[in-house]
């Protein structure tokens, strides 16, 4: 799967507050820890300090990744006050977010930002041809294990995988514009889509598929709003395959081990709540105790991943459950974790809120059928996050 992941910087930021009032030579000392253990961690994470040459090969040179310090002239909190993308601005890396890796450019890309109160900002960027978001959440956890508690380390897994010829999809248009917005679900208002979902027929619905399909139905009614017309359309859902291989990977195992699944709305009457969870449970449960040898056989090989491109395509992700919020470098766990917008237009990404009472959905659409999304009826069971925390 690495040769079918776009070739572009993921873009995370961990937030953390100064809990123990620390001193100026303290902070640097946190310094010196990070850079240290990050050098000892990537002795193992061998790929990543790499520069990749080529569309199938990376080579571990040992060339390193690249470790950038800031200071912003606030304090963490005032920075939180601010809308989401003006926060991340301020404190990623400049022009990288989803933008294509370069020939020989550094793979990883870690920024340490420090606020006028002692707090932290832990801005990471790295190429998604190296690792899905749960491998970054690993890499990220091993490294925080490797500041505070080496002994906690868990070596990578790099898994041997059959070598295919790959068909690349194209890279994100970066020329093309659209909206971004962040809305949060509470869990009580999860559970109401869920009695709706069970009410409707549908077996032993999830939060996460129920949450999606709520999204996808929404966009596609704000598209029909704009156009007029209903428009054939597919949602691909990513899924990490780490707990569903026969045998079982571990979940320190390294790279893209994801998979799709595929719902297909081609007429009016596929595009409900229930229509499409029920095919997100069919999907889930087809790709349920997959061997590597699976990979080969029909309709589940490589190349099927490669999208059509005849009907409007919307893609989602969760990250929920993924242990971002566990990263701990030995000053406590981050108040914030933020991902820096989509990839793509038409795009739902869910994630965890920092207290675990819910989601929060990022989703990225056209700015027309943004304007119709956010006046859909059902979208009324989730706020819009206007701050970064």
């Amino acid at each position: 799967m690495d040769q079918f992941s776009p070739r572009v910087y993921m873009p995370m930021v961990l937030f953390y507050p100064n809990h123990e009032f620390d001193s100026q030579r303290k902070i640097v000392e946190k310094s010196q820890r990070l850079k240290y253990s990050l050098s000892e961690t990537l002795t193992q994470y061998y790929p990543f300090a790499g520069r990749q040459t080529s569309t199938s090969y990376i080579n571990c040179n040992d060339e390193g990744v690249e470790f950038q310090e800031a200071r912003v002239k606030s304090k963490l909190s005032e920075v939180l006050e601010k809308s989401e993308d003006e926060a991340l601005d301020l404190v990623l890396p400049t022009g990288l977010s989803w933008r294509g890796v370069r020939n020989n450019a550094a793979l990883v890309i870690v920024r340490l930002v420090h606020f006028d109160c002692g707090g932290m900002a832990m801005a990471v960027c790295m190429s998604h041809k190296l690792a899905d978001a749960y491998a970054f959440a690993t890499f990220l956890t091993n490294w925080a294990a490797g500041t505070c508690q080496p002994e906690e380390q868990v070596a990578p897994h790099f898994a041997s995988w059959p070598y295919h010829e790959a068909i690349v999809p194209p890279g994100p248009d970066e020329t093309m514009m659209w909206l971004t917005k962040r809305f949060v679900f509470h869990n009580s208002k999860i559970d109401q889509l869920k009695v709706m979902a069970a009410e409707s027929g549908v077996k032993n619905p999830t939060r996460v598929g129920v949450l999606t399909a709520l999204l996808y139905k929404c966009a596609m009614d704000a598209s029909k709003a704009n156009t007029g017309s209903f428009q054939p359309a597919f949602m691909n859902q990513l899924v990490n395959m780490r707990s569903k291989m026969v045998p079982p990977w571990p979940n320190s195992s390294a790279g893209n081990l994801y998979w799709k699944i595929s719902v297909s709305t081609k007429d009016e009457s596929d595009a409900t709540l229930k229509s499409i969870t029920e095919q997100l449970i069919k999907g889930k449960a087809q790709i349920e105790g997959v061997k590597i040898e699976d990979w080969n056989r029909p309709g589940f090989a490589l190349q099927n991943f490669v999208y059509d491109f005849s009907d409007k395509m919307y893609l989602s992700s969760s990250l929920c459950g993924f242990p971002f919020y566990k990263v701990d470098f030995g000053w406590g766990k981050p108040i914030k974790v933020s991902l820096k917008g989509t990839m793509l237009d038409n795009m739902f990404i869910l994630k965890d809120t920092p207290s675990g009472d819910g989601i929060e959905a990022i989703v990225s659409l056209n700015e027309e059928d943004m304007v119709s999304f956010q006046s859909q009826k059902e979208l009324s069971l989730a706020s819009l996050a206007e701050k970064a925390l």
